[in-house]
């Protein structure tokens, strides 16, 4: 028995030898939407990584309060306080940016989930730790195009942008305006202050323009303003089409998103074999389902980390890295795997323009409308508004 006892001992210290534990940094702004989504898929990721036994990965979850101001303080304590090599975080643009000269000092390995702007790409071109799992901003063009194109072959000519004033919706306005006049619009953009809340003035000039398409790209705290303002100003465009990282709990209840557009990178009824899973291990931990795309963002983001970690036998950030950028793998998007950026700029690119859909509220609900291989409904062009 004394015998049989020493083996089991061993064989647990072995167990427990072999296990890598790595301690994540979580930077996110958990206040928001896209935010909270967020960290539940990274929990949930976490969660799975620790069920295999092999990986160990504990989170240190904080506020960047989707402002630079919290943000480049709460890093710099994940760094000096917390002792963490590794972060998941960068959703905010503008805020991934002001983090990009902390992140170049303190030299985490840097997991990058949102921050779709090209200048955040420029800011961390350098830095040989930044993998960057989202579409960038062009990646977004490319797939919008491709919709407006089909808008334009069905009678649509002249798009008003409404773009918020900061590096998230500033920093490809050109390329959006560009790329439209290309395919044979007549564009009119005007910049806005995201989360004012105000919009009646810009509306009403661009009443006078008479818009096929309202195109904004902001956040969700600009959804339901521009929803309701369009509407009291009389501007009746075809097809109103948002781009925010992530739209207002509750907005499909709210008769005011009937019809509206937009585009996303997921949906619950994607139905690879992935996506499937995800829905239901979500649905089983958090008792719901979410149709916010950053959720499985940062699942896929925790398993791809558990993976590279499992396959360098360390927590060591740089040998963890180099087994990142060999990771292939199916994800509720699609295959997952690390390339060069179009530009060169980005050395570790996770995903492009293909995980992109348009969808719409329909009844109450996002449905899938394009391409129309992955459409679930027709779009409904023009809109009501």
């Amino acid at each position: 028995m004394k015998k049989l006892w020493v083996v089991l001992v061993t064989l647990l210290a072995g167990l427990s030898l072999a296990q890598t534990t790595l301690r994540v940094g979580v930077l996110l702004p958990i206040s928001t939407v896209a935010g909270k989504a967020a960290l539940n898929g990274v929990q949930l990721g976490a969660e799975q990584v620790n069920a295999s036994g092999k990986v160990r990965m504990e989170l240190v979850v904080v506020d960047d309060g989707n402002a630079p101001a919290t943000a480049v303080p709460a890093l710099t304590k994940l760094m000096t306080v917390d002792r963490v090599d590794i972060v998941i975080g960068g959703l905010a643009s503008g805020v991934t940016f002001a983090l990009s000269g902390p992140v170049k000092q303190y030299q985490p390995l840097f997991l990058c989930i949102g921050a779709a702007s090209s200048v955040v790409e420029q800011a961390f071109s350098d830095y040989g730790r930044f993998f960057h799992y989202h579409p960038w901003d062009y990646h977004n063009v490319a797939a919008a195009l491709e919709f407006f194109k089909y808008l334009y072959d069905n009678g649509a000519r002249r798009v008003a942008i409404l773009y918020e004033d900061g590096p998230f919706g500033s920093a490809g306005i050109q390329t959006y305006r560009q790329q439209l006049e290309r395919q044979g619009y007549t564009v009119q953009a005007e910049p806005f202050k995201s989360g004012s809340g105000s919009f009646t003035a810009i509306l009403t000039r661009l009443k006078a323009f008479r818009p096929d398409i309202l195109y904004w790209i902001g956040y969700d705290v600009d959804a339901l303003p521009i929803a309701a303002q369009t509407r009291q100003v009389g501007l009746e465009p075809k097809l109103i089409y948002g781009a925010p990282p992530a739209w207002p709990v509750g907005f499909e209840k709210n008769s005011l998103s009937n019809d509206i557009a937009g585009m996303t990178a997921w949906l619950p009824s994607v139905a690879n074999a992935e996506s499937r899973r995800f829905v239901t291990l979500y649905r089983r931990k958090f008792g719901e389902v979410t149709d916010e795309y950053m959720a499985p963002m940062g699942y896929v983001i925790a398993l791809s980390l558990g993976r590279a970690a499992e396959a360098a036998g360390s927590s060591d950030k740089d040998r963890i890295a180099a087994e990142l950028a060999k990771v292939q793998m199916d994800t509720p998007f699609g295959p997952l795997s690390f390339k060069p950026s179009d530009t060169g700029r980005t050395r570790y690119q996770g995903f492009n323009q293909s995980i992109w859909l348009q969808f719409q509220y329909l009844e109450g609900s996002r449905r899938p409308v394009f391409p129309p291989n992955r459409a679930a409904r027709p779009l409904r062009f023009p809109g009501n508004y």
